[in-house]
């Protein structure tokens, strides 16, 4: 941290002048709780801009305000609040960087950058602005700076700041500056801030609302589930801990299972219990077939949630997360350098990776290196008798109720995972909604039943878990005993 880096400690009171009813447009929307105080950049202006010399000022931050939060939250140095300070009153304050278009008709463009838009006549930050204003016309200064503001820098990679050239051939300190506006009400209004909302971004913001209340499971994976609650409740404190980087500060596990024994919903429960966004990473978009853009697409996701309170949640873990092979081509080559970035990003991040798998015996598909990271392995087996029952009585919700009796016959005599007691409770609602009724009949359920047990090769029968024990396959399907996945 830069030693003209100061947080204030004092609330400071507000000007009536600036308390401006909140509004659609965010340029005007200030309230007394939302205030943003510009000062220590209209200070600078003034400086960088006079002829009495370069001086450093205090950078100030409130410690209640939401910008000193968010800033906080984040992890942002000096540099880098500054950064994201410049690219937010561009984009809520223009007029404040007038001072900035003076220079720009003194014929200073080649230090101070920006540009003038034609049409509006507003000032537009680059990331020379910045390092104007971080370094006036200091040249040692000035390439401190620009060290400093790189595309690599954290706001960039959490995607606060965007950056983009407005021509060809165009340099990056001359790259267009501007405040990401999915991050406007974390900043005004004190909201928690989404980090999956760029179009494009290969991960997706769980919005279930489902606690661990509503997890039925073995009474071993709801051991497992509740050390990682324990490490969730606990990473914030130990990542500000002196010396914990002697420790792992990042909790990778391995949910395994059939399809449909819950793991993507205890996931979702876990971070719903704790008030923790879960972010499901899509690796459809995340998979690139050029080479290079897998990584890339990899990077940006494990440098955006690096150190955020969330969970990073991968399904179908293992088309990704694999094996290094014996190199035959350049194929194989460039799949074992896919492995080998996996295992340093994972090794370097901080915060909750969750890997969803159906496989069932690990060392088939995951490396050994891979292995010896992973926390914990949560098997979700499937579903007995004793995890049926409360999963079917959970699975309705008013005012729908089941016709007596059925629950306890179904729950016994038929083996389905709660995924797929989820499927039948779901397609037995909209029947009763189609056919005005309340009550869930046998016959609504045993419909949907037919179905879902014809997607595993199976048919409708009665198989109670004492059957199983004889015969998995009456359980499971033909060809299981074949299966390297569950």
């Amino acid at each position: 941290m830069e030693k003209d880096f100061q947080i204030s400690t004092k609330s400071e009171e507000i000007p009536a002048s600036h308390a401006h009813e909140k509004a659609t447009d965010f340029q005007s929307a200030y309230t007394r709780e939302s205030i943003i105080s510009f000062d220590w950049l209209i200070q600078r202006m003034h400086t960088v801009a006079s002829s009495e010399g370069f001086d450093h000022e205090d950078l100030f931050l409130n410690e209640t305000d939401h910008f000193g939060k968010f800033v906080r939250n984040f992890h942002l140095d000096h540099d880098e609040i500054v950064l994201v300070m410049v690219a937010l009153a561009a984009s809520i304050e223009p007029t404040l960087l007038d001072t900035l278009k003076l220079e720009l008709s003194h014929g200073k463009a080649s230090i101070s950058g920006g540009r003038v838009d034609r049409e509006t006549g507003i000032f537009r930050p680059t990331i020379r602005t910045v390092v104007y204003l971080l370094a006036g016309n200091d040249p040692f200064l000035r390439t401190k700076a620009i060290r400093n503001i790189q595309p690599k820098s954290r706001p960039f990679l959490l995607g606060l700041v965007k950056a983009f050239p407005f021509g060809k051939d165009i340099s990056f300190l001359d790259y267009q500056i501007s405040f990401n506006d999915q991050f406007l009400n974390a900043v005004l209004w004190g909201d928690s801030p989404r980090l999956d909302g760029d179009p494009g971004f290969p991960v997706n913001k769980s919005t279930s609302i489902h606690t661990m209340k509503d997890v039925i499971v073995k009474e071993k994976t709801m051991l497992e589930l509740l050390k990682l609650q324990r490490f969730a409740r606990n990473m914030n404190k130990l990542w500000n801990m002196h010396g914990s980087n002697k420790v792992r500060r990042n909790y990778l596990c391995v949910f395994s299972g059939d399809p449909g024994t819950g793991k993507s919903f205890a996931a979702e429960a876990v971070g719903n219990e704790l008030q923790l966004p879960v972010y499901r990473v899509n690796l459809a978009q995340m998979v690139s077939k050029y080479i290079g853009e897998t990584e890339k697409n990899l990077e940006a996701v494990f440098d955006r949630f690096n150190r955020q309170p969330g969970i990073l949640f991968f399904d179908e873990a293992e088309s990704i997360f694999s094996k290094r092979i014996e190199v035959k081509d350049s194929h194989d080559q460039y799949a074992n350098n896919l492995q080998s970035y996996l295992l340093q990003k994972v090794e370097d991040f901080e915060g909750i990776i969750v890997l969803a798998t159906n496989v069932k015996d690990l060392t088939q598909f995951f490396d050994k290196a891979f292995q010896r990271r992973i926390r914990s392995i949560v098997e979700f087996e499937f579903p007995d008798f004793e995890e049926r029952l409360p999963i079917w009585h959970n699975s309705l919700f008013d005012p729908f109720v089941f016709e007596t009796g059925i629950v306890e016959t179904i729950a016994k005599n038929y083996q389905l995972s709660g995924g797929s007691i989820y499927n039948i409770v779901s397609d037995a609602v909209i029947e009763a909604l189609d056919t005005d009724q309340q009550v869930i009949s046998k016959e609504m359920l045993e419909s949907a039943m037919r179905v879902e047990f014809r997607k595993t090769g199976r048919i409708l029968e009665v198989c109670t878990d004492e059957m199983v024990k004889v015969n998995p396959v009456r359980r499971f399907g033909v060809g299981f005993e074949k299966r390297k996945n569950f």
